[in-house]
């Protein structure tokens, strides 16, 4: 009986032996020789485009890697970071995802992302980046902060006005080129009896970053003083989120854009419902599809009061691998698939974005697309400082911004006491920042260069 069980427990550490060796050292599971690994991927912004372009891409890379099989997952983009956290923080985080810039700062330091350093640094395509892509995206956005890459950028994108043209010729208005420019349009643009509205109001999620674009411009395009208290508290900065709002409490705007989010927005501009946007080069495609092409226009980001333009510029969203992901190598290989220069190029074209590579033989892109490259390349133009880099600025973002100019909005708390909230939350999260890391300083602006 000894010799039997015996030889039982010899025979089972042989068994774990063997399906131990089937795997490499950094968790990628080789499997059998007819047996494919499978890699999840999920996009955070679906459309039909996006998903068209993403299962073209996948078969392609398939097609080309016959060993690595990807699944596509969509989760839509107002349920994507509370998703993605949560997953984060039960370890069940797909192998490859779209990560939003700004969500780094919750990600990273909570351990959820793998760093993507050592497969970046050796990428052969690394040298092709554009300056922009290169020396901000990757270096100071990343490196720079993080000590490591944890996204490879799928695009860059970038904001400008779109316009009715064909209104402001009616109107006798000339195109605005001055924020001063901008409210007096808004307000001559509206005729209620008509269903016309100066501006194309975002008042959900994400609408305080359009209130801000407008204060950074009297800020210099500081969004801290060195202590890391937010220029929220200044008075020109009060006077200017006033300025703003009255957008809509003025009725340049429809009264239901309390409740605009990104596609309402868009979709009252292209409807004829408004006659101003400001939004970035995906809503290009939107326009040239349901708009006549002598009655629209894309015209660059206004200066502020003194002669710069401030704007706001950077990835899209990138590609990040999970922490947890048992087939990182596979997943590295499906992400420099996605951004070799061919295929960036066709992603960039088909969304309507700005390639991360450098052109060859001019723009890789023209049209209305071009001004926004020709924005970035101004010498006037900077990039407005962010908004820190702390861990909370995902819950600020995600929820806590909109919902205290909301309250102003309907005339549920002042103007002051809405700016205080707001700042009061940045200068505690900044400085307690600063205090951590006493190296950190504050955000500051920088100039972009795209070549």
């Amino acid at each position: 009986m000894l010799k039997k069980i015996t030889m039982g427990i010899l025979a089972s550490l042989m068994l774990v032996i063997s399906a131990c060796s089937s795997s490499n050292s950094n968790g990628e599971d080789k499997g059998s020789n007819n047996e494919k690994v499978e890699i999840s991927f999920l996009d955070v912004t679906p459309s039909p485009d996006r998903t068209k372009y993403f299962n073209e891409i996948i078969a392609a890379f398939e097609q080309e890697n016959p060993d690595i099989k990807v699944k596509l997952e969509t989760v839509p983009w107002d349920q994507a970071f509370n998703k993605l956290t949560m997953q984060g923080a039960s370890k069940t985080l797909p192998d490859v995802m779209n990560m939003y810039p700004a969500w780094l700062n919750t990600f990273v330091p909570a351990g959820y992302l793998e760093p993507l350093t050592a497969n970046y640094d050796a990428w052969p395509d690394k040298a092709k980046l554009t300056s922009f892509v290169s020396n901000i995206t990757m270096d100071e956005q990343q490196r720079k902060l993080y000590k490591d890459i944890y996204y490879m950028p799928d695009a860059l994108m970038s904001g400008a006005l779109f316009v009715r043209k064909d209104w402001f010729e009616e109107a006798k208005l000339p195109l605005p080129k001055t924020w001063e420019e901008i409210f007096a349009a808004s307000e001559k643009l509206t005729d209620p009896s008509k269903n016309r509205y100066g501006w194309a109001y975002r008042g959900a999620r994400a609408g305080f970053d359009q209130i801000l674009a407008y204060i950074t411009s009297v800020t210099g395009g500081e969004t801290y003083e060195k202590d890391g208290k937010s220029v929220l508290y200044r008075p020109e900065a009060l006077e200017a989120f006033v300025k703003f709002t009255d957008i809509y409490k003025k009725g340049w705007a429809p009264k239901d854009s309390i409740n605009w989010g990104y596609q309402e927005m868009v979709q009252g501009f292209t409807s004829g419902v408004t006659g101003i946007l400001n939004q970035t080069t995906e809503v290009i495609a939107a326009a040239k599809s349901s708009m006549a092409d002598d009655s629209w226009t894309v015209i660059p980001w206004p200066k502020g009061a003194d002669g710069k333009r401030y704007i706001g510029a950077g990835a899209s969203w990138g590609y990040s691998v999970s922490a947890e992901s048992e087939h990182k190598e596979a997943s590295w290989k499906f992400i420099a698939f996605l951004s070799t220069p061919e295929n960036n190029l066709k992603y960039a074209n088909a969304m309507t974005m700005i390639p991360i590579f450098k052109s060859e033989g001019g723009a890789a892109v023209d049209g209305p697309m071009q001004g926004f490259i020709d924005t970035l390349d101004d010498p006037d133009s900077y990039l407005v400082a962010n908004l820190g880099n702390f861990p909370e600025l995902g819950e600020f973002r995600e929820g806590f911004m909109d919902a205290e100019v909301q309250k102003y909005l309907l005339n549920k708390q002042t103007a002051e006491q809405t700016l205080k909230n707001l700042g009061d939350f940045l200068t505690n999260a900044q400085q307690k920042y600063m205090k951590d890391n006493p190296d950190a300083g504050v955000p500051q602006v920088t100039k972009p260069q795209m070549r």
